[in-house]
């Protein structure tokens, strides 16, 4: 069956998508692989699906392989699924190296299979509902703000958070980027745990980004200004508005904004898109499937993600204390 899946990596990630693979009615979860044998066990007997003993066991006994495993381990294991035929899903960072990924890249074109990264806040529904309005962005300002946890510390904050905003950034901004310019402190860690970034491009548009993981609590801001609008976007609390000024009509009630001399008044209108109750990752795993089964490209594709790493090795190699 094309919807046959196993999981691979039961970890803290790996235990969200067992569940919600289970639940799914799009996909057959045919068993589970993790290098802790008894919470294979465990797992599999929760779910009432097969525990596989091996990697290539799983491998053999799915049509799509969902790895949920450390970045470190991901190129091995993604590159055995290829080319053994099997389409693949792997969470970001894609792999751990730029050579890496583009191998997978190479890989996955010469078995035609189809390959999707798990850059999930494509999926979260406030940045959906915002889509409409990102049109011709021209400046951005982001700040991801996370409590410690040591999950994700190996790498620096640029690989473990920042990766999900860029990822946006370039999935909404229509230009190359010509400048980079980063500065940021390790305070825990080995590698930076504060990064603030600015990436300029060549059509104009500026984003600043600022990503901390010590921060006293969680969030996550997203704001866009375009040539017509200003979006603000909530990530983390799922909450979008739209702001735009427009010539005020004469008996407007919304706040008004004085003009300078000569100029007509403006009012300011507030829009909130309808965003919708849906799980980002669900979403994800649905969007896999329909690429699938209908033989189309995949919605985060390694292509996207290869240029997302471009964009964060870059910026790490930027980093002034």
């Amino acid at each position: 069956m094309t919807n046959s899946i196993a999981l691979v990596g039961l970890g803290y990630l790996g235990k969200i998508h067992l569940k919600l693979l289970h639940e799914n009615p799009h996909w057959h979860l045919v068993g589970v692989y993790d290098i802790d044998k008894q919470l294979t066990e465990d797992l599999a007997m929760q779910y009432q699906v097969k525990a596989f003993n091996s990697l290539p066991e799983a491998i053999v006994n799915c049509a799509v392989l969902d790895i949920v495993t450390p970045s470190n381990t991901h190129f091995e294991i993604a590159k055995e699924a290829i080319m053994h035929g099997k389409h693949v899903f792997i969470e970001k960072p894609v792999t751990s190296l730029l050579k890496e990924a583009r191998q997978l890249q190479l890989l996955k074109n010469e078995a035609g299979i189809c390959l999707q990264v798990g850059h999930v806040e494509r999926f979260n529904p406030a940045f959906i509902a915002a889509l409409p309005y990102l049109n011709n962005p021209m400046f951005i300002e982001i700040h991801r703000l996370a409590q410690y946890n040591a999950r994700g510390t190996d790498v620096s904050v640029v690989l473990d958070l920042m990766m999900h905003d860029l990822d946006l950034v370039l999935s909404i901004v229509k230009g190359n980027v010509k400048k980079i310019s980063a500065s940021g402190m390790a305070l825990v860690s080995a590698s930076p745990d504060i990064i603030s970034a600015r990436v300029e491009f060549d059509n104009g548009c500026v984003a600043n980004i600022t990503t901390n993981r010590m921060a006293l609590k969680n969030s996550r801001k997203f704001r866009v200004f375009t040539d017509k609008n200003f979006v603000s976007i909530n990530l983390l609390d799922k909450i979008t508005e739209v702001i735009r000024l427009k010539n005020a009509s004469p008996n407007s009630t919304n706040m008004l904004v004085e003009p300078v001399k000569g100029m007509p008044k403006k009012e300011i209108v507030f829009e909130h898109p309808i965003i919708l109750p849906t799980n980002a990752i669900n979403e994800e795993l649905n969007a896999f499937y329909y690429s699938i089964t209908n033989n189309k490209p995949s919605k985060v594709s390694i292509e996207d993600s290869i240029k997302v790493m471009e964009l964060a090795f870059e910026i790490e190699s930027k980093i002034t204390s």
